[in-house]
């Protein structure tokens, strides 16, 4: 079941420049979505950066070969999602 989520106001005092950007791309879904969805993905990351820390603490640091593997894997997954979505749009506008 899914439950409605309450909302909350407040202010924030963030550089001229930068509320400018992202009010130009913002778009239809607004500063407030803008916004959310910025706050969520940077929860998201210090989280990650917690459980890095922890496996770390835990089991060590990864050896450089783990490392150069993870990022071969996650360099090819993007490619993949941006090979993916740049067919989806073609075919968006195709006649």
């Amino acid at each position: 079941m899914i439950t409605a989520m309450g909302t909350d106001k407040f202010s924030a005092t963030v550089d001229a420049a930068l509320l400018a950007q992202v009010r130009s791309i913002a778009g239809p879904r607004g500063l407030s979505a803008f916004v959310a969805v910025a706050l969520q993905h940077e929860l998201d990351r210090v989280r990650l950066r917690e459980l890095l820390d922890e496996l770390t603490e835990q089991l060590g640091p990864p050896d450089e070969g783990m490392v150069a593997e993870a990022v071969g894997e996650l360099t090819a997954l993007v490619h993949r999602v941006r090979t993916a979505d740049l067919s989806e749009q073609q075919r968006a506008v195709a006649p």
